[in-house]
């Protein structure tokens, strides 16, 4: 038991759940009669680590054990919790929730309420109310408190938050406010900053920037006052994709995500490495970093997790993964990780769908409105539905990422309103309009240049042309200033189409050059030779009068080669 606990402790799973399962062995017949406390701290042991390394049956088996034999409440609650969280890792999301409801019934507390319950608006209300008359250093000096079912009842919770956020978002709000309840009313345990920063998303979620954006300050204050490196890594993993980027530059999430990941490998928290490392990859494709190193990292990751048999954190990478290659290779690209074919968009929607996972189903919806915008596929994008109404209607946490699709629908319905000239698409991208600048109020850096760019959009479609040129201008220079390379590139495109509409081809060709430059800076080839085809289709002369010279397709054999080396992995 003592040197297994030693190996977990250094981030030895696989010797430590050797040692334990090897001390199971040398118990006694009768054991849990006469060695019960070591029993029950071996088998504890035992499901901790084979939860670690991603052995369902191993946790079940040794979780059961402790269940069946248990004298006590307290005695079980190790036990029950890592059998939620096994599921929960793996997946199996629907079966993690009745245990978890099972269980948290046992601990004397009720059922998680739905969001629109008008007590529980009233509790958070209150709850808000509470925080924003206290200040940030009698928060952070609340009074400790090491009661062993307090804690257990707060980490069941936090799973709750992760099933609950994959599942049923409506349910996130309850779960959030109670471990914030039992912070406040029982003491500060170290699972209070999570509280804190899952109160912070539910709070953010519903449109209050200000103090949501603070819970998450307070969480990351909280968890280092509390010299708990390991549960740093866990805030992290919440604070940085749902709060920060109200107002912190998406570039240093990225960074921040680096050292969530780093710090929780050297702690052994591999639930909350494994995800923030699938949010550095998904924050730097955002972000506008080059797409090659997004796809290596992407898929260097997405290889170590098929390794190891890990579910966790496995479909949001390859959301990202998926994405980056469309963007550099094409939007038809076969994909392979090693040996083993990657699931497409399709299936791990269709997965998703029957699964009931609310955050993946987010993900390839946002996933196809950047691909089908950027490749003009206008078909599946005439088909697509209201991404904006389905986001306010299902109430998830804001991801960035969902963000980014809102700024991608209003990109959509603009160019489609004007091919149809149906305001129901004008209207959806007015409403993006709208979305995208409540938040820009709080991060000019992240959403300026897109508030800009949807307004020219807007100006264009409406005929306000003088307006539009402008706004185009304001949204080139805002992108390029907060280097956002990619999408300088759809404002230069965007620009440049606006110009052809006019007559004004000189402009217009200057532009649509400006716009493959900067789409092969990012590393999108694949999106830089379909505006590359557009000049070739508009621009039959090879010079223009201003003395340009086209970029042609000439330059896609030599790109393609640079570029066929990602399936050497």
């Amino acid at each position: 038991l003592k040197v297994g606990r030693r190996s977990a402790t250094l981030t030895d799973f696989a010797y430590a759940y050797f040692c334990f399962k090897n001390g199971i062995s040398f118990l006694n017949e009768d054991h849990w009669k006469h060695q019960y406390q070591l029993s029950i701290d071996l088998h504890d042991a035992a499901a901790d680590a084979a939860c670690a390394l991603s052995d369902t049956t191993g946790v079940q088996s040794y979780s059961q054990a402790v269940l069946s034999h248990a004298t006590s409440l307290e005695d079980k609650l190790n036990a029950m919790f890592t059998m939620v969280k096994s599921l929960r890792m793996t997946l199996s999301l629907a079966e993690a929730e009745i245990y978890a409801v099972r269980f948290l019934m046992e601990l004397g507390e009720e059922e998680p309420r739905m969001s629109g319950n008008p007590q529980l608006d009233s509790d958070i209300s209150s709850m808000i109310v509470t925080v924003s008359s206290m200040t940030d250093d009698s928060i952070l000096n609340l009074k400790q408190s090491q009661d062993k079912k307090l804690l257990m009842l707060m980490n069941l919770c936090h799973e709750f938050f992760y099933i609950f956020q994959m599942m049923d978002p409506s349910r996130l709000s309850s779960v959030s406010l109670r471990m914030v309840q039992l912070s406040f009313g029982c003491g500060i345990t170290e699972l209070s900053p999570l509280a804190f920063a899952q109160f912070g998303v539910v709070v953010l979620s519903g449109g209050n920037a200000i103090v949501g954006y603070r819970m998450g300050s307070l969480a990351l204050k909280l968890a280092r006052n509390l010299c708990a490196p390991r549960l740093i890594s866990s805030v992290i993993a919440v604070v940085q994709p749902y709060l920060a980027w109200v107002a912190e530059p998406l570039q240093t999430i990225t960074e921040s995500h680096q050292h969530g990941h780093t710090l929780g490998a050297q702690c052994g928290d591999v639930s909350s490495s494994t995800l923030n490392y699938a949010w550095f990859c998904m924050a730097k494709l955002l972000s506008g970093c080059d797409l090659e190193v997004v796809r290596r990292e992407s898929c260097r990751f997405l290889k170590e997790l098929r390794s190891k048999k890990q579910n966790w954190g496995f479909l949001c990478a390859s959301i990202t993964y998926l994405l980056s290659v469309a963007l550099i290779e094409g939007p038809n690209s076969d994909v392979l990780v090693g040996n083993c074919d990657l699931p497409s968009e399709t299936h791990i929607f269709a997965f998703a769908v029957e699964r009931k996972h609310e955050l993946i189903s987010f993900g390839i919806r946002t996933h196809r409105l950047i691909r089908n915008f950027l490749f003009r596929q206008y078909d599946e994008m005439s088909n697509s539905s209201s991404f904006l109404s389905y986001l306010l209607e299902r109430k998830p946490p804001l991801h960035s990422l969902f963000i980014i699709g809102v700024f991608y629908q209003g990109l959509t319905s603009y160019c489609i309103a004007r091919r149809t000239r149906d305001d129901i698409w004008t209207t959806r991208g007015n409403a993006a309009l709208t979305f995208i600048q409540h938040w820009s109020h709080s991060s000019q850096w992240n959403f300026q240049n897109k508030v800009l760019l949807l307004q020219a959009e807007k100006s264009f479609t409406c005929g306000n042309l003088t307006e539009a040129q402008n706004f185009y201008k304001d949204s080139i220079t805002s992108a390029r200033r907060h280097k956002f390379i990619h999408e300088e590139g759809v404002s230069h495109e965007l620009s440049g189409l606006f110009f052809l509409d006019r007559g004004l081809r000189d402009k217009a060709h200057e532009e649509l050059l400006h716009s493959v430059r900067c789409f092969r800076t990012w590393g999108a080839y694949a999106v830089a030779d379909r505006v590359n085809i557009l000049i070739g289709d508009n621009f039959s002369d090879t010079t223009c009068s201003e003395g340009h010279v086209c970029e042609t397709a000439s330059h896609t054999a030599e790109d393609s080669t640079k570029r066929r080396y990602y399936l050497d992995f």
